[in-house]
């Protein structure tokens, strides 16, 4: 929102404008005046409809909700570091004894640490239902794991995971937090955002698990490479480094294009299909960048296409709208000589489809004339659409194993399984698939289910489920009854999960959350998921909101 424009506007032109609402994820943007009445009703009526006021907790004090507010900064200013919300809701709960605590004063605690939050104040984690008090924590740590990539001899700025996680490198004591367990929990989270933005690659080799930072490599390529055959050169404005960097990692994690090798301002890629594809950077500016495309001779004219392609969505995604400019050049095979693009361009607006060069005399067939600046997602062929999901898929996955390293180091499980001896192998697959989703389960062992089930303390556990399998039913078991219901009490949910391999079940009724893992539509993993509290959110049918349908 762009307040007071009766004063002045803002010295930015529209496209800027446009592509700040889209890198920041905002729905619309509002120039308004409150003096003269500029868009304010358009504002007001937008703010309302996209709030789900049904799901937000009432606010029925102000004095509460500033009081809830002012404990919070207390604490914070205290120099306290992490702590879970429950504990941060018992100490308030004990400063302010005359305040019934029930379910509506913990969700206006709960939602205070959310506005706190939004405010960078705090942070939530995602992991252990921890609050982070100092959360420029987190930068000092990012910072220091950047500077110890850096100094890496061979300049490739790797960093062994187990060093980053463990703290074993180089940092200031005094920015150093002296509990270990903490710091621990701080290194997770940290390396969890560096994935998760993808200023950070995992790399596994023969020498173990590494992290790389390719917008931190030193080692820079001198020369300029060789153009074979068709090549392109983009020119764009924007985070120059940002883009760059954002572009080589989901290259990497798209499964078509294997990382070769990395350099400070290019890099190559090794094609699923045969032949090498590099990138080649030259920063003009601060805000400008020319990114060279590069192939070897084994590089097929799909691979080309598909890697251009490629470079071309992800700068009209990142740059500002209209700010790619594209020049197509053409080599000559055999003896290396650059065609110029009105040499391509004049042949190609009288009809040839070749040109001779004129130094060898060669024959070099002409590029086929895309319209890149108009391409969209949903113009991508089924290939291109598919590298753009699989680098999200691993950008997730990277991500999901970090949270599940919080969540192991924090003691927090989202479900406690209970099954029979005889399902052990498919409930091991089951949790191996949640584990993949960031969904740490507590299996307890087959022999010992039902009395490990009951040690585990309560407040490790988010929900609990039952997996059917061909085992015996839990209802005609009364001492698995019994531990059920011990287990739930105090409102733990409770899911059913009927295994692929079963013993025919009975109707469950429809306000029991039961998953049938034989299902195809929706995706049975996705929709257990979605039932764990802490789970990953899901967008299912309506039919599936509550419980399962048969």
């Amino acid at each position: 929102v762009a307040a007071r424009l009766d004063r002045g506007g803002i010295s930015l032109p529209r496209e800027r404008i446009d592509t700040l609402l889209r890198d920041m994820g905002f729905d619309a943007y509002f120039e308004v005046s409150a003096k003269e009445g500029w868009q304010i009703d358009e504002l007001r009526e937008a703010i309302f409809a996209d709030i789900d006021w049904h799901i937000l907790p009432r606010v029925t004090s102000n004095q509460l909700f500033q009081t809830i507010k002012q404990f919070l900064t207390d604490t914070q200013e205290s120099g306290r570091l992490l702590c879970t919300a429950e504990e941060l809701y018992r100490e308030f709960c004990h400063a302010y004894p005359d305040l019934e605590a029930n379910e509506e004063l913990w969700a206006m605690f709960d939602t205070c640490i959310s506005r706190v939050e939004n405010r960078g104040l705090i942070r939530r984690l995602s992991f252990g239902s921890y609050i982070l008090l100092q959360p420029e924590r987190l930068d000092a740590y990012a910072a220091a794991l950047v500077r110890a990539a850096r100094s890496e001899p061979s300049g490739l700025d790797l960093l062994r995971e187990e060093d980053a996680l463990s703290g074993k490198f180089a940092m200031p004591t005094h920015e150093r937090v002296p509990d270990k367990g903490q710091e621990r929990m701080l290194l997770i989270a940290t390396v969890e955002e560096m994935l998760r933005h993808e200023i950070a690659l995992k790399e596994v080799n023969e020498a173990g698990t590494f992290l790389l930072f390719p917008s931190q490599v030193t080692r820079e390529r001198e020369e300029k490479p060789d153009m074979l055959g068709h090549s392109t050169i983009f020119t764009f404005e924007g985070p120059v480094l940002s883009i760059y960097t954002t572009l080589s990692v989901r290259l990497s994690r798209s499964r078509f294009f294997n990382k070769n090798a990395m350099w400070k301002n290019a890099a190559t890629y090794d094609a699923l299909d045969g032949g090498g594809c590099g990138l080649y950077l030259r920063q003009l500016d601060e805000r400008r960048g020319e990114l060279t495309l590069f192939f070897d001779e084994k590089a097929g004219d799909a691979t080309r296409h598909q890697f251009e392609q490629y470079v071309a969505l992800h700068l009209q995604r990142r740059v500002l709208s209209g700010a790619v400019q594209v020049q197509r050049v053409l080599t000559c095979p055999s003896c290396g000589e650059q065609i110029t693009s009105s040499q391509v361009q004049r042949r190609q607006e009288r009809g040839f489809a070749f040109i001779n060069c004129p130094v060898c005399d060669m024959k070099i067939s002409l590029p086929v004339r895309r319209d890149l600046a108009g391409m969209t997602a949903s113009a991508l062929d089924s290939a291109l659409q598919e590298m753009d999901r699989e680098a999200d898929t691993q950008r997730d996955l990277a991500t999901a194993e970090m949270v599940l390293r919080g969540k192991i180091a924090a003691n927090d499980y989202d479900v406690l399984f209970i099954y029979e001896a005889v399902d052990a192998t498919a409930v091991d697959a089951l949790g191996t698939q949640l584990r993949q989703h960031g969904i740490l389960p507590a299996i307890p062992k087959p022999q010992n289910v039902l009395t490990e089930a009951v040690q585990i303390d309560a407040s490790h556990y988010k929900s609990v489920a039952v997996c059917i399998g061909q085992g015996t039913p839990p209802w005609r078991n009364r001492k698995t009854v019994k531990t059920l219901r011990k287990l739930t009490t105090g409102g733990t949910p409770l899911i059913i999960v009927l295994l692929p391999e079963r013993q025919p079940v009975p109707d469950l009724p429809g306000h029991i959350q039961w998953v049938d893992m034989c299902q195809q539509d929706p995706d049975p993993l996705l929709l257990l998921s979605s039932f764990i509290p802490g789970g990953r959110e899901h967008e299912l049918p309506d039919r599936w909101r509550i419980g399962a349908a048969q």
